[in-house]
């Protein structure tokens, strides 16, 4: 779950990565959703006293404040309660009800309750399944600048869940959403100028986009563009950077990113030659399925102590990573 200012937002994250499939129409059923917004669609303002409660962890004070908040017409309480009822945040879970409260919220025009009503009409939590009225929420908020819902809009595009599919409108509502700097939403957009899907083919765009995505933190962008840098493909040469932005990426779990830290510690690429480092990164990239002949080698080559001292490191760091989720 990510946490946001003031509180968790539930978000139907419905499209798959673009970079290398296929751009094709797909009637395919949604992943699970995944939580978050950008800090930027903070629902009220800083000094809500309602959601300064909520934000503190006094849910029984955030709910009797958004009551009466909601009761004199300041439709940012609904959302709040309907979020409430959905996490189970002070009252027993209802699944109805945050539909209700949301529904409040978003006939009223706050984008925010129109997000998350989209997101249970798409799952069909609380309140019927309809994807088609999802998207109609979506979009009312994504008019409003919810880079979320403008990112779940443009995947019904791509996908045709929901409107019927179209690339052009599909490239609009990424573009929105990347503008909130929504780290996905640029991926995928570069994607989509990469191969001249749905906007002109543009090489340079395409970069610019991959290169944003990166800096915002998708984890696969940090490994596209550190693989460009390394190599000096469509960017100019840098090899260090390139390790930076590998280790942010491998740091994260991305086995991919394991792998090439991996390959640049056992060739000295960007950063001195370590045979321990590039063993020890190995070994969690080959955990999660990345496999490597060669690394294979690296680590039969080690002395026995080293080999000790490289699984000690990568099952340290996975003790790390554990308890740092936790």
């Amino acid at each position: 779950m990510i946490r946001s200012r003031l509180f968790l937002a539930t978000a139907l994250m419905l499209g798959v990565t673009l970079a290398n499939r296929q751009i094709q129409a797909a009637q395919r059923q949604p992943p699970p959703p995944k939580a978050g917004w950008t800090t930027s669609e903070a629902p009220t303002a800083i000094n809500d006293p309602a959601y300064a409660a909520y934000d503190a962890g006094d849910y029984a004070l955030a709910m009797r404040l958004a009551t009466e908040a909601a009761a004199r017409g300041e439709h940012q309480a609904d959302t709040l309660i309907g979020d409430m009822y959905e996490q189970a945040l002070g009252v027993k879970q209802d699944y109805m009800k945050a539909a209700e409260w949301f529904t409040k919220g978003a006939v009223a025009g706050d984008m925010h309750a129109q997000f998350r009503l989209g997101v249970m009409l798409a799952e069909g939590r609380g309140i019927k399944k309809d994807k088609k009225k999802a998207a109609d929420f979506f979009e009312a908020a994504a008019a409003q600048g919810h880079a979320l819902a403008a990112y779940n809009l443009a995947q019904s595009y791509v996908e045709g869940w929901a409107r019927p599919q179209d690339m052009q409108k599909a490239a609009f509502w990424l573009e929105k959403a990347a503008e909130k700097d929504h780290a996905q939403a640029a991926y995928d957009l570069s994607s989509l100028y990469r191969n001249g899907a749905g906007v002109p083919k543009d090489d340079a765009k395409a970069v610019a986009l991959l290169a944003k995505a990166a800096d915002a933190g998708n984890a696969d962008a940090q490994v596209e563009y550190a693989i460009m840098l390394a190599n000096g493909r469509g960017v100019k040469k840098d090899e260090a950077a390139a390790v930076k932005l590998l280790r942010i990426a491998a740091e994260r779990g991305n086995p991919v990113a394991q792998n090439r830290l991996a390959r640049a510690y056992s060739a000295g690429v960007g950063v001195a030659t370590d045979r321990i480092q590039a063993c020890k990164w190995h070994l969690l990239a080959r955990a999660a399925g990345e496999s490597d002949l060669r690394l294979d080698l690296l680590v039969m080559s080690l002395k026995p102590d080293e080999r000790q001292k490289a699984e000690s490191l990568a099952q340290a760091w996975r003790q790390e990573t554990a308890e740092a989720a936790r």
